[in-house]
């Protein structure tokens, strides 16, 4: 039977994204580089053992209660639910849940978030995953590249954000996903700018919890509460780029900056072509004064072809928040190449041509940006950025 999408409604799955952030743009394969064969130790003397029992253990961040167990149970035998397929009782239930929830940006396990009814929307994806568990329903995780919601720049920390849509099966999928079995799709705030990225295992979708944690904690600056978290999520998907990666931005924050390189390189290892752990690691060479390795990555970094254009906004805006003009118009127009309906990039694109003093190709590239963008906000500050390059 041909797939089929019976439900589609949304939630934004934040998976935080760090990419450090230096002056210029980054990265490539350093020379002589020696690919690991396993995953490089972690330096454990850095982190205190106190905060060992801090970190959830797996089997909590699914776990639902019994009178949770007890409310779903009463919910499917419901009239207008019990004939329903199993798949689509798990969306109905979730659909019902959503009505009364509270986006708050908190990172709740199942039980936490049906309790408080709130949380961010990786609070929801897991939820959901529990629901489908106690259904008997198959779960397959899907990662969506999303425009950037979130970009909050802080000292060299660069957030970003994607989200991960779920697919519903009431038996296990014979070979690829997308290979014939009927489904459900769970696609939580889709837009028309989403790119669809890789399928992932639930055991990485449950690293990726860990890792929304750790980001949490780097922002607050909790580098040791960071490392047991990564630790723990790099148990689950110990191939896991990401996870490797800030890692790596751990170790380094902790002081050891060989430990942190080896892990960068053992990231390219599995990943020649990281945008992310490239960014790092050139940051990581810069400040130790490695010009020449440093770009020698940075030129590898700006002929990447990626999966992901929101890669290149992101580091077209890093630079643009850097004053390296340069840098942003090569990444922006690279991001505009692959997603030219996104008007923010346009806006950015011409703050980088009024920082290299080029005032009418700001002018036209503002001009774009006004005839895509249907926001009447965004709309009246393009038209007054524009009125006031005319006046120059």
């Amino acid at each position: 039977m041909p797939l089929s999408s019976h439900l589609l409604f949304s939630w934004r799955n934040i998976m935080l994204c760090l990419l450090m952030s230096l002056l210029s743009a980054c990265s490539l394969h350093p020379a002589n580089d020696q690919q690991s064969t396993a995953l490089p130790s972690f330096n454990y003397s850095l982190v205190s053992a106190e905060l060992v029992n801090d970190v959830p253990a797996t089997s909590s961040l699914t776990y639902l209660t019994l009178s949770q167990r007890d409310e779903l149970a009463a919910f499917v035998l419901r009239d207008s639910i019990k004939a329903l397929p199993d798949r689509l009782k798990v969306a109905e239930f979730i659909n019902y849940k959503m009505m009364n929830f509270n986006y708050e940006g908190q990172n709740y396990t199942s039980t936490e978030s049906w309790e408080n009814q709130s949380g961010n929307c990786m609070a929801l994806a897991l939820l959901t995953y529990s629901v489908a568990k106690e259904l008997n329903v198959h779960t397959v995780f899907q990662v969506v590249h999303a425009a950037p919601i979130l970009t909050n720049i802080t000292s060299d920390i660069l957030v970003t954000s994607d989200h991960v849509r779920t697919f519903l099966y009431d038996e296990k999928p014979d070979g690829h996903f997308l290979s014939g079995s009927v489904a459900t799709v769970i696609d939580y705030f889709p837009d028309r700018f989403d790119r669809t990225g890789a399928i992932v295992s639930e055991k990485q979708f449950l690293a990726m919890f860990y890792r929304n944690l750790a980001a949490d904690a780097m922002l607050e600056k909790q580098y040791q509460q960071a490392f047991l978290l990564l630790n723990k999520g790099l148990t689950l998907a110990p191939d896991y780029e990401a996870l490797i990666n800030m890692m790596a931005i751990t170790h380094r924050r902790l002081g050891d900056e060989h430990t942190a390189e080896k892990l960068y390189r053992y990231a390219l290892a599995i990943n020649t072509n990281s945008i992310s752990v490239l960014s790092n690691y050139r940051l990581l060479l810069e400040l130790q004064n490695r010009t020449a390795e440093a770009q020698n990555i940075n030129q590898h970094l700006l002929a990447i072809e990626s999966s992901n254009p929101y890669s290149y906004y992101s580091l077209g805006i890093e630079a643009l928040e850097f004053k390296d003009y340069k840098t942003t118009v090569i990444f922006l127009e690279k991001f505009i190449d692959s997603a030219p309906y996104f008007h923010p990039a346009y806006y950015a694109l011409a703050r980088a041509h009024v920082g290299l003093g080029q005032h009418k190709k700001a002018q036209d590239i503002l001009q774009q940006a006004i005839a895509l963008t249907d926001m009447p906000a965004s709309k009246r500050n393009y038209l007054a950025k524009l009125n006031m390059l005319k006046d120059k």
